[in-house]
């Protein structure tokens, strides 16, 4: 019985850790794709002021 509880609770810990894990790398995908999407935006935006 004490080895299922045990069990029971490493694995909740395990499974609250993995979700914080993936919570975490989607956030910082999510914060990379903006960098580059700004970056994409600057650089357009110098070209239009090149052009003119």
């Amino acid at each position: 019985m004490e080895i299922t509880h045990i069990l029971g609770f490493v694995g909740c810990v395990v499974a609250y850790f993995v979700s914080l894990y993936y919570v975490g790398l989607n956030h910082w995908i999510v914060m990379e794709h903006n960098k580059i999407y700004a970056e994409f935006d600057a650089i357009k935006a110098e070209l239009a002021t090149l052009k003119k």
